[in-house]
């Protein structure tokens, strides 16, 4: 048994979508990012096996992820934005792989469709995963990773000694520092090649209301997250050497939109200058475009 989680913010109807299709069994618990405790009081009324915790103030993807793990009663934790679309067999699939992997760490199903990107990463080329004899790995094609991108399963027993996520995070590489701890400490990170769920990615918020707001807020978190990664994980000097790219292309796009009078796109780069001069001077992650 595990508990499932999902980050909300302005995601009403990709929540009440999840909800529905997931059996009553599973304990939910909802961390409602966007404040709104009128949803809160309509899934706790309507559904007894969830909970919606309303934060203090949106403080983004780790903080929600830890306050919903330190409140789950379970220690499997199902960890998720709202963005996704998993079925009832592929659920059934990860309780069986849950149940029967003695050692893991973090565990995940991977994208039905893998054209574009994978859910998982091998950095690590010692990495075998030819010889496994286990009947459970060889069912599901279980395999060892070094990264879980997101949608993934954490084993709590085995974050005793490390802690869950950085809350310096708000959004962005969260989930990469996570791992890199986790694999540091030789845990296990396994995926699965047989269980597949659907992940639209970056389309949890309402994009027809927040659309240019959420763009603005991307564009200013991913640039200070990856320096913020690349320097607490390598070093200042390497994060620079990572940033470097983001940094002249922001400045020279802005030139370019500001001459064309494109001011959204123009706006859309400042951010990512502004991310990254934040994170390099070691200010917090603290832009908020919308409530």
């Amino acid at each position: 048994m595990f508990t499932f989680v999902f980050i909300s913010f302005h995601s009403e109807d990709h929540i009440n979508r999840l909800i529905s299709g997931i059996e009553k069994k599973y304990p939910i618990i909802i961390v409602e990012n966007s404040l709104n405790i009128e949803l809160k009081n309509k899934l706790e009324k309507k559904y007894n096996n969830v909970k919606v915790i309303i934060p203090p103030k949106n403080n983004g993807i780790s903080v929600g992820y830890n306050m919903a793990i330190k409140e789950s009663e379970t220690n499997f934790v199902f960890l998720n934005p709202a963005d996704i679309v998993l079925s009832n067999k592929s659920i059934r699939d990860l309780e069986e792989c849950v149940s029967k992997i003695k050692d893991f760490a973090i565990l995940a199903a991977t994208y039905d469709d893998e054209t574009i990107y994978k859910n998982y990463d091998i950095w690590n080329s010692k990495i075998s995963n030819s010889n496994s004899s286990d009947e459970i790995h060889k069912k599901y094609k279980i395999k060892e990773v070094d990264y879980i991108d997101n949608d993934f399963i954490i084993n709590k027993s085995n974050f005793k000694d490390i802690g869950f996520f950085d809350e310096k995070f708000f959004m962005y590489y969260e989930t990469m520092d996570f791992c890199t701890r986790a694999r540091r400490a030789n845990k296990k990170i396994y995926v699965s090649d047989k269980i597949k769920f659907t992940h639209f990615g970056g389309q949890s918020v309402d994009l027809k209301r927040f659309s240019y707001e959420y763009s603005l807020s991307r564009s200013w978190h991913y640039c200070w997250s990856k320096f913020y990664y690349f320097k607490k994980n390598f070093g200042y000097f390497y994060g620079l050497k990572k940033i470097f790219p983001n940094l002249i292309r922001s400045i020279k796009r802005m030139i370019f939109c500001k001459i064309r009078r494109e001011d959204k796109q123009f706006y859309l780069y400042k951010n990512e200058f502004l991310g990254i001069l934040s994170s390099v001077l070691n200010k917090p992650s603290d832009y908020r475009p919308f409530k």
